[in-house]
């Protein structure tokens, strides 16, 4: 099961959202559809800086920075990374060169390998599947900003003595210089921040 990272996101945030009636998703939709007219009654280049002023600001795609969401359930652990491209390869473009291809293709490979992360050992968590991705192999790269994901899932022998996660990814990527941890562990929950100089994080 791929967790997505909005999904963990909300868990992890602890947030308890209400149930949407069906009015009030009539009402969204209708916002919607007349704020896509009023766009399209522009020339490009006002459309341009309406979408970016009313772009949401999710935390994720910020250059330099990377969010991490980790749930537990009994001994099942879901991971879901995401950073901006340019954090990762320096450039969020659809590649043009061989060289930039490569780079695109070594990154995929380093987060399909699930290295750049470890836990305790005596928690005996083994990887179970590993899928990553980027916008910039997308047909619509060149169009905006652009991602990597990371999807993991573990399976934990000893969940009780889950306490540390240690964070090589720092030294691997130079251009990542810090990253948000939301965690939910069986019922407990909280935040911490990674950096180089800090890659440790305790539960």
């Amino acid at each position: 099961m791929k967790l997505s990272l909005l999904a963990c996101m909300l868990i992890a945030a602890g947030l308890n959202t209400a149930v949407v009636t069906a009015q009030q998703a009539e009402h969204a939709q209708a916002a919607v559809e007349q704020k896509h007219q009023h766009d399209h009654d522009h020339d490009h280049q006002d459309e341009h800086d309406h979408d970016d002023d009313d772009m949401p600001a999710l935390g994720a795609h910020v250059h330099g920075h990377a969010v991490l969401t980790l749930v537990l359930e009994g001994n099942e652990m879901q991971l879901a990374f995401q950073s901006a491209a340019q954090s990762i390869v320096g450039f969020e473009h659809k590649p043009r060169t061989p060289e930039q291809k490569q780079e695109v293709a070594a990154a995929i490979e380093v987060f399909n390998q699930a290295q750049w992360f470890s836990f305790n050992t005596d928690a005996n968590c083994e990887l179970v599947m590993a899928e990553a991705s980027t916008d910039l192999t997308e047909p619509q790269a060149n169009k905006g900003h652009a991602d990597f994901y990371a999807n993991y899932q573990l399976l934990c022998q000893r969940p009780a003595r889950l306490d540390e996660l240690q964070l090589s990814i720092f030294s691997l990527v130079p251009a990542l210089e810090h990253m948000d941890i939301q965690w939910i562990i069986n019922g407990r929950q909280g935040a911490s921040q990674a950096a180089l100089s800090s890659s440790t994080v305790r539960f």
